[in-house]
């Protein structure tokens, strides 16, 4: 099967407006793990900072030294790499701003100050967040669960976490190559050996009778509404979140 590579032209301003310099730049696709499958296309403006790419809907991403595409977010005139990994988060939910140019600062400061705060906050004035932008009070029970939560102190053994689609349950190791994983059942982390050879994925496949009988066992459910708790979580320790990872029989 042939791969069509689409090619983007961009034409960029700079404040001298008798002037305009136009950068051709070609979308690169880009596989993000393994374990997903998945791919996405990132391309390079010129005014990027070195090994930094923005995704086609507008955010700042990186491979880091793990290997893994992240997130990052603006820390003064700096990106920061974040431990979310690319495709695991809605990113303007987790405080992700996109890409702003040179070019597009420039155009917002000709805007009230009003409606600079609606563009940088994704349309919204701060009259909507004030009035229509309720948190959540739901606290899922694993957080009160000490064997739950034990899994932040175990930073030797663990470096990222997400949550497998079917049977529904959060998963955890370290690497890309780990020898162990750690799935919650419900009541404890089940640890699961992986053979030298096997991925991740296929470690989970040859255990997955097993693990699902675990899982369903112990009455565990899993919620939409954890997704995100379970993300902040993760970064709070340190992880790389990565949240649905779908496995296929």
């Amino acid at each position: 099967m042939k791969k069509i590579f689409l090619f983007a032209v961009v034409l960029c301003l700079v404040c001298n407006e008798s002037e305009a310099k136009l950068y051709v730049t070609e979308p690169l696709l880009v596989p993000n793990s393994a374990y997903s499958g998945m791919t996405f296309y990132v391309y390079k403006p010129y005014n990027m900072p070195k090994g930094w790419y923005v995704t086609l809907d507008g955010y700042p991403v990186k491979k880091n030294h793990d290997g893994m595409w992240v997130y990052g977010n603006a820390e003064g005139p700096n990106l920061v790499a974040t431990n979310y990994v690319v495709g695991s988060i809605v990113p303007s939910m987790a405080g992700i701003t996109k890409w702003i140019s040179d070019v597009q600062i420039s155009e917002l400061r000709k805007l009230p100050t009003e409606e600079m705060f609606a563009v940088r906050q994704n349309g919204l004035s701060r009259s909507q967040l004030a009035q229509g932008q309720t948190h959540s009070t739901y606290i899922p029970d694993w957080t009160y669960n000490h064997a739950f939560m034990a899994i932040g102190n175990w930073k030797g053994s663990v470096d990222r976490i997400g949550v497998l689609n079917n049977p529904t349950a959060p998963i955890a190791w370290k690497g890309n190559n780990p020898k162990v994983l750690y799935i919650w059942t419900g009541r404890t982390w089940y640890q699961l050996d992986v053979q030298e050879s096997h991925t991740p994925v296929n470690a989970i496949r040859r255990e997955y009778t097993n693990i699902r009988r675990f899982i369903r066992g112990s009455g565990f459910k899993w919620y939409e509404q954890d997704m995100p708790i379970l993300a902040q979580q993760a970064k709070a320790w340190g992880y790389y979140w990565l949240g649905e990872i779908r496995i296929t029989k």
